[in-house]
Order: C-alpha cells, then structure tokens, then sequence
C-alpha cells in the first residue's frame, strides 16, 4: 500500500491480553472484522488471545457480532452490508466450509442471511485455529474472525508475525509497557493500542512485507507524489581547478 506502491490487505491480528479492559476488547474485535463487511485493507481477520481467557472473550465476542445488525447499506441502521460480488460471496463461503472441514469449532454465524436481494453473510467467530488450516493464513476477505491462543508474548508476538503480510494491527491490554513491546516487535505497518480502525490524514499508511511498499497520507504520503530537484548554484569567483 501506497503512492508508489501495491495495495495488499492480509490476515492483520489483534492482540488480547488478559489484563486488558474485555468488553472494550470485544467490541474493538467485532468491529474490526465487521466493519465495511470485513471487506477492509485493515480489518483484522486473525485474534490472538491470551489462553486464560480465549473462552470468556470468545463468548464476548460472539454475544457482540450477535446483535450486529446486517442489512441493506442504503439503511442507516445497517452496521454489516452485502458482499460485493457473487464471486467473493463464493469465497468467502468456501473459507467458512473449509475452515469446519479442516477442524476449527464455529463459535458463531458462517451462515448465508436471504435478504431477497444482495449476498449477506453472518459475521463469523472461529475457535481452536492452528497456524496451517487455510483460514489461518490465506486472506479471506470477509466477516471471519480466527482466533488462537498464546501463553506468553514471545507467543502472541511470534504469531502475530506468522504471515506474509504486515498492514495493520491492534494489541489491547493496561500494561503501556507490554504494548510498546508488542508495538515495537510486530511487523506492520500500521498500529493501535487499545482501540482499532482508528486515525486521520495525517497518519502515514502503508505495510510491510506484502502489504506493499511506500506510504499515503501525512508528509510521508506527500513524498511519494515529490520529485526532488537538486540545484546548485555557484557565486562569487571561481577557484579554477587548472591553473
């Protein structure tokens, strides 16, 4: 992503730990995978959280996308709209498919929604993900969340960096210390604390690895439109170099 570059989403985590505030945690994870039908560069498709309480936040989150109310976009009550294209509609169906096959537990949704017209899916909470089923590690494009569990934040920041790409990302926890580790040591190119989806124009975007190259927005983002002319100009006599 960038001025000069490509524009590459991918499988962007978010970091829970156990001290964090799991409501707000919950509500960020919900909406990080739902907003703009998780058809986001941004939105954050894989949930790393902390084992001690993978199965309460777990709940927390499906108890959130329960009530996300999916709808025609043209409503303003819609917080979830259709899918773009039959196609992606398609896809996104056969990554919720593969993902049982492959032995993941569906927390919550991975159904279609008939609203007569337009392709509507459930938002969808995977548990019990491991690092090789195809849900883990290939860009869905849509409301999936995966979640996966760590011990330690060696753990959390290692999995978080388990992928070819490197956009966005979120860690949420009270430790400031904790998140600035975590902010230091994972790889993407753009980064919340305690919240998700968030900032202006003069925040620089763009990823590592995959997710493209170069930046927009903020004065990075001007200096990718830039061609820099270097002049110099000589006054006073000149020194001349042959005699």
């Amino acid at each position: 992503m960038g001025g000069s570059g490509l524009e590459l989403g991918g499988k962007n985590p978010i970091i829970v730990f156990a001290d964090s505030s799991l409501e707000d945690a919950a509500d960020g994870a919900a909406f990080g995978i739902s907003f703009n039908t998780g058809q986001c560069c941004v939105s954050s498709s894989r949930l790393i959280v902390e084992r001690s309480v993978a199965a309460e936040f777990e709940a927390l989150v499906a108890a959130k996308m329960a009530k996300i109310r999916v709808g025609d976009p043209l409503d303003e009550a819609t917080q979830v709209g259709a899918i773009t294209t039959d196609a992606q509609n398609a896809v996104i169906m056969g990554y919720i498919a593969r993902g049982q096959a492959e032995g993941a537990r569906l927390v919550s949704g991975g159904a279609a929604i008939d609203r007569g017209k337009g392709q509507y899916i459930q938002p969808t909470l995977f548990s019990g993900v491991t690092a090789d089923m195809a849900i883990a590690h290939e860009e869905i494009f849509g409301p999936v969340l995966v979640s996966m569990h760590f011990d330690t934040v060696d753990q959390a920041i290692a999995m978080a960096n388990d992928t070819v790409y490197g956009l966005a990302a979120s860690v949420w926890t009270k430790d400031i210390d904790k998140a600035l580790t975590v902010t230091r040591r994972v790889r993407a190119g753009r980064f919340w604390i305690n919240t998700i989806m968030a900032g202006g124009p003069e925040m620089p975007l763009g990823g590592f690895k995959q997710s493209g190259w170069g930046r927009e927005a903020g004065m990075y983002g001007v200096e990718e439109y830039t061609q820099v002319k270097s002049v110099h100009i000589e006054i006073g006599k000149r020194s001349h170099w042959i005699a």
